[in-house]
């Protein structure tokens, strides 16, 4: 980007859903600046596990369309990104088994992967396990289980990396990035002009907030109130001996065992609502060693070699924000993608994209996800 040139669309925060947005506006030709107040990535981004997964059987409505686009465009970035940055970000196929706890569980998944054989969808990669193969296609699961739905069109990502090499590959389209903290915007005839970086102010045509949970902090400038906050989540990098296996799993109720290019495995994770508190809790520790006990006899002998803490923007819907900011032209907003950012950021990037480019997003109806649903 030319330094005498204004920058067309100046994104506030480098997570993976602003690292991508930069990426997919500046190969649309706009002239980006990437403003982050610490480091790339310095959040959720940097912190979360990493798993990219296909729909399964319960991805539908908009989040299952997101979803979808999402993977999709995963699956296009892992063969285009390397070559275009030089960078390495430990894209490795990694299936993924939804475990059964229950015979209703059972059950339900049961019915999940007949509803899809009889849609003629998903065939090839996602298929019911009964209990006695479960070894058998996720060898570190040696308790008894009801059996699982197993997915194979799954990866696994460093998310640090990710991030990193998007905006890496934003740069070399000509994108700009800046640290800088974010105070403020200016505004002219209902539209914002420009951002507020401590005492200095730097022109743009538009504005995106993408500072994950504190993006809240932008509604005093915008005048309007983004309901994005704060939750918790501890994650466990256990060391364990023995031979590595490529593939994981999760239960019902959301927590995960990973293998990452480490050697490592992630464990996790937490779901806490106490503000901005990053400390890490005993009370985790135990709870997330609980989980993995209970499937895997080995995890009783690993080493826990990191205990990390992340905080991720949930929504009050726990749906994603994207998109204008009512009253506010050429202020956009894109934050609140809870757990699943790393994996939601690639199609959330894409279509606010468009959006900012051309008004519009083709590859995605952004409407269910916009502010307006939140005006009383």
């Amino acid at each position: 980007m030319s330094s005498s040139k204004s920058p067309d669309v100046i994104i506030c925060g480098s997570g993976a859903v602003g690292a991508a947005l930069g990426y997919y506006l500046s190969n649309l030709q706009l002239r980006v600046l990437i403003v982050e107040s610490h480091s790339i990535a310095r959040g959720a981004s940097g912190f979360a596990a990493g798993i990219i997964s296909a729909p399964g059987p319960f991805a539908t409505g908009p989040m299952g369309e997101l979803h979808s686009l999402s993977f999709e465009s995963h699956r296009e970035l892992a063969s285009s990104l390397p070559e275009q940055t030089g960078l390495e970000y430990d894209f490795d196929e990694c299936p993924m088994l939804s475990v059964a706890d229950s015979a209703s569980e059972a059950r339900a998944l049961r019915s999940a992967a007949r509803l899809l054989t009889d849609k003629g969808a998903g065939k090839s990669s996602i298929r019911w396990i009964d209990s006695g193969d479960v070894p058998n296609v996720c060898p570190w699961i040696d308790l008894p289980v009801s059996g699982g739905l197993l997915n194979t069109d799954s990866a696994l990502v460093d998310p640090r990396k990710f991030t990193e090499s998007l905006v890496a590959a934003a740069r070399r389209l000509g994108a700009s990035t800046r640290h800088a903290r974010v105070t403020g915007i200016t505004q002219s005839g209902g539209r914002v002009t420009g951002v507020e970086l401590g005492g200095e102010t730097v022109p743009a045509g538009s504005v995106v907030f993408a500072m994950g949970p504190w993006t809240a902090e932008a509604s005093d400038w915008l005048d309007f109130n983004i309901p994005v906050y704060p939750l918790k989540g501890q994650i466990l990098r256990l060391r364990v001996d023995g031979p590595q296996h490529q593939a994981g799993f999760s239960n019902g109720e959301g927590d995960y065992l990973v293998p990452k290019r480490s050697g490592l495995l992630y464990v996790g994770t937490t779901e806490e609502n106490v503000g901005f508190d990053t400390s890490p809790t005993g009370k985790a520790r135990r709870s997330i060693l609980a989980f993995a006990n209970r499937y895997v006899s080995i995890v009783s002998e690993a080493e826990v070699v990191e205990q990390t803490v992340c905080l991720r923007p949930m929504s009050r819907d726990e749906i994603p924000i994207m998109g204008r900011v009512p009253g506010t032209e050429g202020a956009y907003v894109a934050t609140g993608h809870g757990r699943s950012g790393i994996l939601l950021s690639t199609g959330s990037g894409r279509a606010m994209a468009e959006l900012i480019a051309g008004g519009r997003s083709e590859c995605l109806n952004l409407t269910p996800f916009g502010l307006a649903r939140f005006i009383q």
